[in-house]
């Protein structure tokens, strides 16, 4: 995680140092971006990670896709608490600000 955060601030150090001459408001814009990004695959890296854990899951059944904190499973799975677990994991992580549940239970 904090090689993430580190790598966000040499992402918006570069989008600093290289801007041509520009307005504030632009190059502030282009740090929000990158500090967006660096969250959104923080979140998505931690989820992964969590769902491998979870003894209960297939993470590979499960995929993550995170666009500023909102966090989008889709996927199948064999049992409907399958989805209910990965609903759960995804809405206690940190920086998740909404949860978009696509996944599909097989019948």
């Amino acid at each position: 995680m904090k090689g993430l955060i580190f790598a966000g601030i040499l992402v918006a150090s570069f989008l600093l140092i290289s801007a041509q001459p520009a307005h504030a408001g632009v190059i502030s814009d282009k740090i929000a971006q990158a500090e967006n990004f660096v969250t959104d695959s923080a979140i998505t890296t931690e989820l992964k990670a969590r769902y491998l854990a979870e003894k209960e899951l297939d993470s590979l059944d499960i995929k993550v896709e995170t666009a500023q904190g909102v966090v989008t499973l889709r996927g199948q799975v064999q049992k409907e608490s399958q989805s209910v677990t990965a609903v759960k994991i995804a809405r206690e992580t940190k920086g998740v600000g909404k949860v978009v549940n696509k996944i599909s239970v097989m019948p």
